[in-house]
């Protein structure tokens, strides 16, 4: 197992507990989500023409296709939201034991992950009290997404806000966690927010400016704990096993000033 420590704003060293900064082996794994790269270029323009948003101080849903997801997505948003007082409750879609590394069984990465998130969350100010884990199989959501528009619409009354991937994210389970997401909201008068990931690295910019974006302002405080909530997720970022899959380029949004979300009302 690792252990995560901080090291200024956007710096995470990952190394194996007990140890110091380097390991017996010389290793040592840094993971920096970076201010600027090939990244933040391409979308600049379209951030800074993002409306403004200040998100409603009322009980707040966010649907997670996989742990990690809840930071990656919406990290500042939850944080804030907490921060206020607000309730969030999450529903963790599947427990993330299709990915890597894939040296570890399923079954146990899947107790791994969801342990990683419950850790994440409760950095972000979230109670295991306040997670429904729905165990979908990982990268078979599409074949669910009835199932998961049911539970979301049943918790829907009590959530006025709803925070689920974009249907464009570039990834088969969060398109179709944001599309069970729109299925089930439709006529209930929830509001529902799009958060983006996969979209930063593999959409045209081109796509997204046909949307509403908007623009939260995640100050210097929350940018940290959102830093050290995807510390928790080590399965994801230490290389000990495999090629970690978060590397620096993935984490970069961490470390913009603002979290994004596209938003769905008219």
């Amino acid at each position: 197992m690792n252990e995560s420590r901080v090291f200024g704003e956007n710096e995470i060293l990952m190394t194996p507990v007990g140890t110091t900064a380097t390991t017996p082996q010389g290793r040592s794994t840094w993971v920096r989500p970076l201010s600027t790269s090939t990244v933040a270029p391409r979308w600049s323009a379209l951030h800074a023409s993002a409306r403004p948003w200040d998100p409603p101080r009322v009980p707040t849903l966010v649907v997670v296709p996989h742990p990690d997801d809840e930071v990656l997505l919406a990290g500042g948003l939850i944080a804030t939201q907490r921060e206020r007082g607000v309730d969030v409750h999450v529903i963790g879609v599947t427990d993330g034991e299709a990915g890597l590394p894939l040296r570890v069984p399923a079954r146990d990465l899947g107790q791994v992950r969801r342990r990683e998130q419950a850790e994440a969350l409760c950095t972000l100010g979230v109670s295991r009290l306040s997670i429904t884990r729905l165990g979908l199989p990982d990268g078979a959501v599409s074949k669910h997404e009835s199932e998961l528009g049911e539970r979301i619409r049943a918790m829907a009354a009590d959530f006025p806000l709803v925070v689920a991937p974009w249907t464009n994210d570039h990834h088969a389970d969060h398109e179709a966690s944001g599309r069970a997401a729109v299925s089930a909201l439709a006529g209930t008068g929830a509001t529902l927010m799009f958060g983006l990931f996969w979209a930063w690295h593999e959409v045209d910019p081109r796509v997204v400016e046909q949307c509403q974006l908007v623009g939260m302002k995640v100050p210097r405080h929350v940018r940290q704990q959102r830093v050290h909530a995807i510390a928790a997720h080590r399965s994801q970022m230490s290389d000990e096993l495999a090629e970690p899959l978060l590397t620096p380029e993935l984490l970069e949004p961490l470390a913009w000033d603002h979290e994004f979300f596209i938003a769905t009302d008219d």
